[in-house]
């Protein structure tokens, strides 16, 4: 069996193209999608913003809640697929939804028909189609295979989400990139001719066509050429008012390539700061919550309703999460620790994980002395239940996270 028909089921493909017809939404009759001829990956700032968030995404972790599909939760445990890790599977998957403003998740399914892997979809289009009263989404690949499967078994993600129902908006990037495109050009053509031109003579006198040829050849060979090694430069009278030419090189000027820049920062929602891997701790987490945090919550939300029933749904839910801390300078690291584990919101291996530790074996949570149940508090006490002698487990700050020879 095949990578398709292991993805899409063999025959599923032919036999729902045959069936299928339009499938009417609100907005339009027949939900489209097509990736954009432009070149937003081609051009080395636009790739830089892409590869930035792409990267970023890379490390959420996927998270399941609830005990339904056994199979499809070892996929989010190990690894989606059997040739991608989570990270290559969620760089791929980031890198679509920025290039196409769509991007789509599979699901690989067994001789049984149950979802065993996940799968990332680059396609060159697809369009939806209605399939005895259900609606199926039709794959146009880049070998000229078209391949079907229900829309409720695959994972949409979108961006720009204005002309369709179903699928996002392309790029609307295309006078930045003639811009960016212009300037590559400008500088090649400088440089080529900076190269070539160096010196303007003038001729005296009438000279033959052929002999303007010669000459040039000559003097190029015993001035210009490694042969000359006095430094000195001559020529006979045929030239006269021999000049070097000055190297200049026509590029946009600095403010008008920062303009060009800051467009394309100001559509990815980027900077400097984060392609070049300057950022600080606060840098980073604007980033996350205005890039990343939104594509792990629509990623979570479209693999519950891909992988689970609307009944499943209620005590399953698959979620993607990050570090955020990883960025954070010692000071942060060590107050949200102080402050979590000593009020017994946060365990010793949780606080560890912040540290980047490994987990202990007894893992615990830690209240300070002076934290108690507010609702205990009110009622009398009483000395000879035991039960409240146990409610709070007295430990310094730190102690319980680190051991000694970590502290060292």
């Amino acid at each position: 069996m095949g990578l398709r028909e292991m993805i899409f089921g063999k025959g599923r493909a032919e036999d729902g193209r045959r069936a299928a017809h339009g499938f009417s939404t609100f907005t339009e009759y027949q939900p489209v999608f097509s990736t954009w001829r432009g070149s937003v990956y081609e051009q080395e700032l636009t790739r830089s913003a892409i590869h930035a968030f792409a990267n970023g995404c890379s490390k959420l972790k996927p998270e399941v809640v609830g005990t339904a599909k056994p199979k499809l939760r070892r996929c989010f445990e190990t690894q989606p697929n059997e040739l991608m890790t989570w990270p290559k599977f969620l760089y791929r998957l980031a890198t679509a939804f920025e290039n196409d403003c769509t991007a789509f998740v599979v699901p690989e399914l067994d001789r049984a028909g149950d979802t065993v892997g996940l799968w990332p979809l680059k396609c060159e289009g697809a369009d939806v189609g209605e399939i005895a009263g259900q609606p199926w989404i039709v794959f146009h690949t880049a070998s000229g295979e078209d391949r079907a499967i229900e829309l409720e078994r695959v994972c949409v993600l979108t961006k720009y989400q204005y002309l369709s129902d179903v699928f996002g908006s392309p790029n609307a990037l295309d006078e930045t990139m003639r811009l960016l495109h212009a300037q590559e050009e400008a500088q090649r053509a400088a440089i080529e001719a900076g190269a070539t031109i160096r010196f303007i003579g003038q001729l005296t006198g009438q000279v033959r066509e052929e002999d303007i040829e010669h000459k040039r050849e000559r003097f190029s060979r015993d001035n210009l050429s490694r042969a000359n090694t006095s430094g000195l430069l001559v020529y006979d009278n045929t030239f006269s008012d021999v000049k070097q030419v000055e190297p200049f090189s026509y590029t946009i000027s600095d403010k008008e390539m920062e303009r060009i820049e800051n467009n394309v920062f100001d559509y990815f929602g980027t900077n400097r700061d984060i392609l070049q891997n300057r950022f600080n701790e606060d840098h980073w987490n604007s980033y996350y919550e205005g890039k990343i945090e939104p594509f792990a919550v629509q990623l979570g939300e479209g693999l519950t309703a891909m992988c689970y029933s609307r009944q499943e749904q209620s005590r399953n839910r698959v979620t993607f999460s990050s570090n955020r801390l990883q960025f954070a300078t010692s000071a942060s690291k060590r107050n949200m620790i102080r402050d979590m584990t000593d009020r017994g919101i946060m365990s010793i291996n949780e606080a560890r994980e912040i540290l980047q530790l490994p987990p202990i074996e007894d893992d615990a949570r830690v209240i300070r002395g002076e934290y108690a149940d507010a609702t205990l508090l009110s009622s009398p006490k009483d000395d000879s239940d035991p039960e409240q002698h146990d409610l709070v487990k007295k430990d310094s700050d730190l102690h319980g996270v680190m051991d000694k020879d970590e502290m060292e």
